[in-house]
């Protein structure tokens, strides 16, 4: 009786487990079919431009003027794989004079993933190497925002004579590392990060992936469908995780090379100082985290928590961080516009007037 309790038990899993074998089969076979739709939807939209980089391929997507003198390099923070769609709204409007390249870093947007350790010098080595074979020269202007912002500072450090200027989209401070230095410690990979990589390539990503807390910002329904597409393609990747797992090092090595020099940068800060721009801040953040279906109470920052002491904890950190960023960068033209992280969805319409400014400065 025992062992044909065992055994009954044994035909259940076996008969779930091969359902659970079939309905992931089925879902890769949708996710391939969904993909392949939306490379062509990309294709035809005119974001595809892959190049060979070593072992694998990036795709550097080319907007604007293709005779300007100097070409804006895009380097995407950390996890933004629809940067080429995303930073469209601030520089449309520049497309006439300036020449733009999104670059999307290994594993990200419509890049080739890879397994190798994406340590500064080898994402930076790849930029370099997917603008050549790209057939753009140096020098370039380089627009990084937020953990680009580190890329970018150890490329003009270690290769001055190709970069122009710097645009910096509120970038991750790296200046002083005093108040930071456990936090980027603890930054790792961890088994839920591991396990959305496996996930997103079987394709499962369509089924639990949100990708509307990434596009519902975006200023027109052509741009939610194309970002969209994107983030089908790839929510996770394995150059995430590795970035994650060396952010650490990546912030002390460029840390370590740190030395003002006169290229010209824009530092674009979207810290808010004030109690009105810290509450309007707030208010744009909570509509988007509802439009997206996810509820304000995840919100890091309480309202209840805004006063005169938090403001000041605000403008300390601008003191102890932004500040020593600057100084050690040295000949930046500061610009505050306070709002979201990702402030060229937020306030396209400063950002783009704030770049033009230092870029017209240029010629």
């Amino acid at each position: 009786m025992v062992k044909k309790i065992f055994k009954i038990i044994g035909i259940v899993l076996l008969v779930l487990i091969l359902l659970l074998i079939l309905g992931i089969g089925i879902i890769f076979v949708i996710d391939k079919i969904e993909d392949s739709k939306a490379w062509d939807k990309l294709i035809q939209g005119g974001y595809v431009n892959t190049v060979n980089v070593g072992n694998h391929k990036m795709n550097v997507c080319l907007r604007g003027n293709k005779n300007a003198e100097y070409t804006v390099v895009s380097l995407q923070g950390l996890n933004n794989m629809a940067n080429v769609v995303e930073m469209e709204t601030a520089t449309e409007p520049l497309n006439n004079t300036y020449q733009f390249a999104f670059v999307d870093r290994a594993g990200y947007g419509l890049s080739e993933d890879t397994f190798e350790e994406q340590t500064v010098e080898q994402v930076v080595s790849d930029y370099r190497n997917a603008l050549t074979n790209a057939g753009l020269k140096a020098p370039y202007i380089l627009m990084a925002h937020s953990f680009g912002g580190v890329y970018a500072s150890y490329w003009e450090m270690t290769y001055p004579d190709e970069i122009k200027a710097i645009i910096y989209i509120d970038p991750t401070q790296i200046g002083s590392l005093d108040d930071v230095s456990s936090m980027i410690d603890e930054r790792h990979a961890g088994f839920v990060m591991y396990a959305s990589v496996i996930g997103s390539k079987l394709g499962l990503d369509r089924i639990i992936f949100n990708s509307k807390e990434y596009t519902v910002n975006l200023q027109t329904e052509k741009q939610k469908e194309y970002a969209e597409a994107i983030w089908g393609l790839c929510p996770m990747s394995w150059t995430v995780c590795s970035e994650e797992n060396n952010y650490a090092d990546n912030v002390r090595k460029t840390n370590e090379l740190l030395s003002p020099n006169d290229i010209p940068k824009l530092y674009i800060d979207a810290f808010a100082y004030t109690i009105d721009d810290i509450k309007e801040k707030m208010a744009y953040e909570k509509k988007i985290m509802e439009e997206a279906g996810i509820s304000s109470d995840d919100m890091s920052i309480p309202e209840s928590a805004i006063d005169e002491r938090f403001v000041e904890s605000q403008k300390v950190f601008y003191e102890r961080n932004i500040k020593t960023y600057i100084d050690k960068l040295g000949n930046v033209t500061y610009v505050n516009i306070p709002g979201n992280h990702s402030i060229f969805k937020h306030k396209p319409e400063e950002v783009t007037k704030a770049m033009k400014d230092f870029l017209d400065k240029l010629k």
